[in-house]
């Protein structure tokens, strides 16, 4: 694909189970000139994914189905296809590279152009939490399920910004397209969220995209929020 602008680097983490508070924030993402948005399963679950895919439409904006698929074969396949047979299919879906490769690449082979975006450890996971689940430090784990990725084709994959410089870094993972949640400028809380990073860090370190919600939809001014942040990703891109 094209190289993103600092602006379409920002994909608009809509988080929330209302349609009207959807419908908000979709378009502020679309006034603030964005290209993504992030729509998942808070909003699905108490709408459907044909309505994900309309809300999008609606404002002319590329979108990611942040499913987290994670069963056997057969079902992910299926869900894939049903979401793929949107009207306005999304340009990525989520997945759990812990599903294992069979389930990856049988994923993307029904995606096709779509990306499948494999989420390696969940960036509300913290180190000790990580060993215990793992049995090793969750960089190491991350890497490893990044190369599991590669080896069957997933098209991208999603990280903490402490493991995006690690995979790009890696010449067998470097051409993931990497979906990059958990940052925060230094100014914004973290919220629930244990390994973070900032956005220019981010892009520093190889980043495709940047899932960024609370610090835009939960600011006074929400507009001004998305700018300063294009700002603060301009001068990384620039370096």
């Amino acid at each position: 694909m094209a190289e993103l602008s600092a602006r379409e680097r920002i994909i608009l983490a809509v988080d929330t189970s209302r349609e009207q508070d959807a419908e908000r924030l979709v378009g502020v993402a679309k006034e603030a000139g964005a290209r993504f948005v992030k729509l998942g399963l808070e909003l699905s679950s108490a709408t459907s994914w044909r309505y994900c895919s309309e809300l999008a439409a609606g404002e002319g904006l590329d979108w990611v189905a942040d499913a987290k698929l994670d069963d056997i074969p057969n079902t992910v396949v299926g869900a894939v296809k049903n979401i793929k047979g949107l009207e306005h299919p999304p340009f990525g879906i989520t997945m759990h590279t812990t599903a294992g490769k069979e389930v990856m690449r049988a994923a993307q082979e029904t995606a096709e152009e779509i990306k499948m975006l494999g989420v390696t450890v969940l960036t509300s996971i913290k180190d000790e939490e990580g060993e215990r689940l793992y049995r090793v430090p969750i960089q190491q784990k991350v890497v490893e399920l990044a190369r599991d990725a590669v080896s069957v084709g997933l098209k991208g994959v999603v990280s903490s910004p402490l493991e995006v410089g690690l995979i790009k870094g890696s010449p067998d993972t470097a051409g993931l397209f990497a979906m990059i949640p958990g940052t925060r400028s230094v100014s914004a809380e973290h919220a629930d969220q244990a390994r973070v990073g900032t956005p220019a860090g981010a892009i520093r370190d190889g980043a495709d995209l940047l899932v960024i919600g609370r610090q835009i939809t939960q600011a006074e001014d929400p507009a001004q929020a998305f700018e300063e942040l294009v700002i603060e990703i301009q001068g990384a891109v620039n370096e």
